[in-house]
């Protein structure tokens, strides 16, 4: 017990100070991935006529809510169907693979129908959507595609909301019913990769093929 009392008085002495406390690790900020270069999915491509109908229905849509968006080029409207995946060179073995399976499909002949609009939470982006009734082919022919790609070996996903992005916008547009539903013509399916960040869309396969192409070859 005394030789506890002369410990602590030792220990309060001027000049003798208690050792120093660890200092704090500095916490390592999580690195955000950085993103593929490569994405890899198959799309629904509407018809030059519809694409340029469709393109010019965003432009007024963008002006007439004030989305102050980038609207999306003509040339670039599709529908996803399937994506194949992100990577830092494209895997030609699996774009192969890919191409074999949507080959076996007779091409896309059928209207699509999207009587609604809304944004989504996680960008903004405006979209197109319709229910079965309208889409109803178009998810017919995306089921005979996931099979195709199941026997290939690929592991499609079943979950689908079909929809069409417009607009990147700076604000949301509540879920609304548009004037006059969207009626366009599926013109082609495409395996396309998409050049993340650089705004490119690469078509490595299209069906039907393109006349332009098919007159080349």
């Amino acid at each position: 017990m005394g030789d506890d009392r002369g410990m602590s008085q030792q220990l309060l002495l001027p000049g003798i100070d208690p050792p120093p406390r660890p200092l704090p690790r500095p916490r390592s900020k999580a690195r955000r991935a950085e993103p593929m270069p490569h994405s890899l999915f198959f799309a629904l491509l509407p018809g030059a006529q519809d694409a340029a109908s469709i393109a010019a229905l965003a432009e007024r849509m963008n002006f007439q809510h004030a989305l102050k968006g980038t609207v999306v080029q003509a040339h670039r409207l599709h529908v996803t169907l399937f994506d194949l995946g992100d990577y830092a060179v494209v895997p030609r073995d699996k774009v192969e693979q890919a191409l074999a399976a949507a080959a076996t499909l007779p091409p896309p002949a059928f209207d699509v129908v999207f009587d609604e609009a809304v944004s989504y939470a996680k960008n903004n982006a405006l979209v197109l959507y319709g229910d079965e009734a309208g889409a109803g082919a178009l998810m017919a022919f995306r089921q005979r595609l996931g099979e195709a790609l199941a026997d290939a070996g690929f592991k499609p996903k079943r979950t689908f909301t079909p929809h069409m992005t417009l607009v990147y916008a700076r604000r949301k547009l509540e879920k609304h019913a548009i004037e006059e539903p969207v009626r366009w013509r599926a013109g082609s399916l495409a395996l396309i990769d998409s050049h993340v960040g650089e705004g490119v869309h690469e078509v490595l396969g299209q069906w039907p093929v393109p006349a332009s192409e098919a007159m080349a070859a």
